[in-house]
């Protein structure tokens, strides 16, 4: 792979990795409080918090340790989100996948069909044996997201995750690559 992380394209999407010209529209939907209400990470406050995150992927993807890409709309070349493997350190054993949409495109599809690809990329290009998902109980689109992909549900922590100020419950995923069945 020359380009890392490699390009990846659906019928609509594009993934690719993030660019610092991508500030505004990380900006848009991170500081949106009803599209990250479900994330770990706080509400983007200035077009700053944007750039240090952009900058901070930039960093991963020079060290390999993560395969996470902006998510663009093929026809409009329009970035609506975010999402693949943020930590590749357990790779080729183990992976969490995660991702954002910002709000204007939710209920598109968009989400599986970007996770799609990154599975696929997991499974066929890097021989991953399991990937993981997890999403905060309420968080029941996100849960249908994982489902569409194939993944099954492995169960739920009370108070796993404390965030801005409470504990939250968290639903697991998995998806075992069917390449690594017992035989």
């Amino acid at each position: 792979m020359n380009e890392f992380p490699p390009t990846l394209t659906t019928d609509r999407l594009i993934l690719r990795p993030y660019e610092l010209s991508d500030a505004a529209d990380v900006f848009e939907y991170a500081s949106d409080a009803e599209t990250v209400r479900y994330m770990s990470f706080d509400r983007h406050t200035s077009i700053y918090d944007a750039i240090n995150f952009l900058s901070m992927m930039r960093a991963r993807y020079a060290g390999r340790l993560s395969y996470d890409y902006a998510i663009a709309l093929k026809e409009q070349n329009k970035m609506i989100g975010g999402g693949g493997v943020f930590d590749a350190s357990k790779l080729p054993h183990l992976c969490d996948i995660g991702y954002i949409i910002n709000k204007k495109y939710h209920g598109m599809g968009y989400a599986a069909e970007a996770m799609g690809a990154v599975i696929s990329l997991m499974f066929e290009g890097l021989g991953v044996h399991k990937i993981q998902g997890r999403h905060f109980a309420e968080n029941l689109r996100s849960g249908r997201v994982m489902q569409k992909l194939g993944m099954q549900y492995e169960g739920e922590l009370k108070g796993a995750e404390f965030v801005r100020g409470e504990y939250r419950d968290v639903r697991y995923y998995g998806l075992i690559n069917p390449k690594h069945k017992p035989e």
